[in-house]
């Protein structure tokens, strides 16, 4: 297989999805077709690669409704998606991002035209004139290192061409009144010199229903574009160069969570994290009892606006240069992201109680790759890696509207001045007395060195052996700053974001400096049974980065090692492909969260709490039982556990027992054995697909894709019943329409049939307060498309 397979080609898809591929009519056909990737940093037939890996080109996603990260588990077995505010929570294969905050990453790398997001919020972006994207499940840390704890994901854009002018633009109109408009041109400027511009525009309604002042949730009102530029110089140098802004407005489901849950509780009525009973009122001190909807999907009674400003710009600059037997490639980029984000922080339609979350991102990233070239018998990539990340991020309450001790009014709540009674008093106007105006920011400088090498040597013409080593390193310097309001400079009001309202002052004592250091490797080997078998088995490490928590503590790296061995194979003349991997996962030095009280307010910090062991079967099948049918199974069958694993219990009670008593395990739980969230035993996605030949009318293609799960948690406390997700199926539907010259698309969509409520993610705050959100419910709409 790896020797008599062509890589110079590349149009197609993984064995998860499939696509169809032009003939030397203008009708199409389904076929199996190589797809080259570049997983392993090199061109590769995906066949030939030995590690699992998913790639959908831009059709395949179209068909799967793939816009952004959030239905990739539709597609590609031991992934699961979950999401809180604008982070996106990856799992792969029984490792899940489920602390993202601070300082903190997701434990799938995710890297745009080879340059690494550091904040999981850049993850959620929408996709816009995608190439292909590449989901890589096991640890990557040799060749991608940090934070590719449990996998990567690889976007690459369309990159210019000089061939020819040309270009297309595709309208969706769906449910909540969303409206998606995406485009490209290609325009060559001479035989060396190409440029292309492409752009994505959607607002929507938002499909959180907002029966307070606040206005509906999860609104998109999004603006991004990119424009890139092609330059041959020479036969053997090639120079892309693109700029991309993403703009997305609107507002967010949330900082934490979209709306509260149902709360576990004891006989007494207490909380309490194993009670047989629920408590479904708002515990907030500022919701006053108010029903603030709690336990109905998608449905919240809140007076803030839940506004949401990101926006990214990236410069990149890829420089490849063919040097006869070795090829250079060079990646420099650049990247300012922002987000801030607000959010009702009592859950309820009572005034006041804004919670204000700010996030910043400015990055330099060098890497240098240096290859082998051809088909000799020893291949090898080796590099340099370096990248400074300055990160910042604030967390701020406001509880009240005004510090005046009388009555709020209602102008007071649409930011009149702010009053100081004296120096040291803050008086609440709604005559609470748990008053805040906590606000904490963080900077942290993260700088990371790298430098990696992996080898392939050609034992025989079928047999080869794989190895490759890793050196990082990392240093973070961190400083803390304290917010406080100034007296007598007023002029601010709810809505203002914390870092222009709050004058920052150093904390010295909550500043610290870390170093962490991480030798990751991969070995392996590959047989071809056949030129259409592909047997291998790989062992790998990689790490999550260490990190530092606003009173300067540190945490360590999480590691983790995997085995897998598996099959890649087609069988039939081609018309069917079977591929599958077995694999085991050794997790370790996991962090979890705990709240601790800092300067009379709780903050949240990061520990670490233990390990994860993982063993699992994927199965990816692709049968083409005629030229116009195409079938496609996924299953994934996982069994996933905590070893030795500890978490802060949030609730009052341990099993009807103080939890702050020895007796209640104070405060302590210990998981072992439970499973963790985000790893249902079984799932499994079935798609088909059939080709009407309607002659000069064009084809016409339904495509039905169905989906279960098993049941999974969603919350790293994993023994309360509030946060367990039933087992589920959801059900997509596609008809779609192509002219004879396949200039122009039409197709009707309804995705998730049965309209099912799936739990996204869940977590326990202040208060005892359970707060979770939901994924995307029933949506569809219909696209347009053409292209020239």
């Amino acid at each position: 297989m790896h020797n008599n397979r062509s890589n110079s080609v590349y149009r197609g898809v993984a064995a998860a999805t499939f696509m169809m591929a032009a003939t030397s009519m203008v009708w199409a056909d389904f076929m199996l077709e190589e797809v080259v990737v570049t997983a392993q940093k090199r061109e590769q037939n995906l066949q030939d690669v030995g590690i699992t890996v998913t790639a959908l080109d831009q059709e395949a996603m179209s068909r799967a409704g793939i816009q952004d990260i959030s239905r990739i588990e539709l597609v590609t077995p031991g992934v699961s998606y979950g999401f809180i505010g604008s982070d996106a929570k990856i799992a792969i294969r029984g490792a899940n991002s489920n602390n993202t905050f601070a300082d903190n990453s997701s434990i799938a790398g995710f890297f745009a035209d080879g340059v690494y997001r550091p904040r999981a919020s850049q993850q959620s972006q929408a996709y816009f004139d995608v190439a292909r994207l590449e989901i890589l499940k096991g640890p990557q840390g040799t060749l991608y290192g940090r934070n590719t704890f449990a996998g990567a994901i690889n976007l690459h854009t369309n990159a210019p061409d000089t061939e020819a002018v040309g270009g297309g633009v595709d309208v969706t109109v769906a449910r909540f009144n969303k409206v998606r408009t995406e485009g490209y041109v290609n325009a060559p400027i001479s035989d060396t010199f190409a440029l292309r511009f492409a752009g994505v525009l959607e607002t929507s309604d938002g499909w959180i229903r907002n029966s307070g002042s606040g206005g509906r949730l999860g609104v998109d009102d999004d603006a991004n574009f990119r424009i890139s530029a092609l330059w041959l110089p020479t036969d053997n140098v090639e120079v892309i160069a693109r700029y991309t802004s993403i703009s997305e407005k609107g507002t967010t489901p949330g900082i934490f969570a979209a709306e509260g849950l149902c709360r576990p509780v004891a006989a007494n009525g207490l909380t309490d994290v194993f009670g047989r009973s629920v408590d479904c009122q708002n515990p907030s001190p500022g919701a006053a009892g108010v029903d603030s909807l709690f336990n109905n999907p998608n449905e919240v009674n809140y007076d803030v606006s839940n506004d949401r400003d990101n926006s990214e710009d990236n410069v990149t600059l890829e420089v490849n240069w063919e040097l006869g037997s070795v090829a250079l490639k060079s990646i420099s980029s650049y990247t300012d992201f922002e987000s801030a984000l607000a959010f009702d922080g009592d859950f309820s339609g009572n005034p006041g109680y804004p919670y204000y979350w700010d996030d910043a991102a400015e990055s330099y990233t060098q890497e240098l790759q240096l290859s082998s070239a051809g088909d000799g018998a020893f291949k090898w990539t080796t590099g340099l890696y370096y990248s400074v990340d300055e990160i910042a991020f604030g967390f701020s309450q406001f509880r009240t509207a005004s510090y005046a001790p009388r009555t709020a009014t209602a102008a007071d709540l649409n930011g009149v001045e702010f009053e100081l009674q004296s120096a040291t008093a803050l008086i609440d106007p709604f005559g609470r007395d748990d008053f805040s105006d906590f606000a904490d920011f963080q900077e942290i400088e993260t700088t990371t060195q790298g430098v990696f090498f992996q080898g392939e040597v050609s034992v025989t013409d079928t047999l080869r052996l794989i190895a490759g080593i890793r050196y990082n390193k990392e240093e973070k310097e961190t400083d803390t700053f304290s917010g406080a309001s100034v007296p007598g400079t007023g002029q601010f009001g709810l809505n203002a974001r914390p870092i222009d309202v709050f004058v920052y002052t150093l904390d010295p004592e909550r500043s610290a400096t870390r170093s962490f250091e991480d030798t990751t490797w991969r070995a392996g080997i590959e047989w071809d049974a056949n030129d259409n078998i592909l047997l291998y088995a790989n062992a790998s490490t990689g790490f999550l980065s260490g990190g530092v928590n606003s009173d300067g503590s540190a945490f360590e790296s999480q590691e983790s090692l995997a085995y897998e061995a598996g099959i890649k194979s087609r069988w039939l003349d081609d018309s069917v492909q079977f591929n599958a991997a077995i694999y085991m996962n050794e997790f370790t030095n996991l962090t979890t969260q705990e709240l601790i009280v800092l300067s009379g307010e709780s903050i949240t910090r990061t520990v670490n709490g233990g390990a994860v062991d993982t063993t699992g079967l994927e199965i990816e099948l692709v049968w083409l039982p005629t030229d116009n049918l195409i079938v496609n199974l996924n299953a994934s069958f996982m069994d996933n556990e905590y070893g030795e694993f500890g978490a802060a219990n949030p609730f009052q009670l341990n099993n009807g027992i103080d939890a702050s008593t020895p007796a209640g395990g104070n405060g302590f739980l210990d998981l072992e054995g439970e499973t963790p969230p985000w790893a249902p035993e079984l799932t499994l996605s079935l798609s088909a697909g059939y080709d009407f030949d309607l002659g000069d009318n064009g084809r016409l293609t339904p495509f039905i894709q169905l989906y279960y799960s098993d049941d999974y948690n969603t919350d790293d406390i994993v023994v309360y019943s509030t946060q367990v997700q039933d087992s589920f199926t959801k059900t997509d539907f596609r008809l779609i329409w192509t002219s004879l010259d396949e200039q122009w698309t039409v197709s009707a969509y309804i995705e998730n049939i049965e309209d099912e409520e799936v739990l996204a993610r869940t977590n326990v705050g202040g208060n005892d307060l359970v707060q979770g959100s939901y994924q995307y419910p029933q949506n569809y709409g219909i696209k347009m498309g053409y292209s020239f």
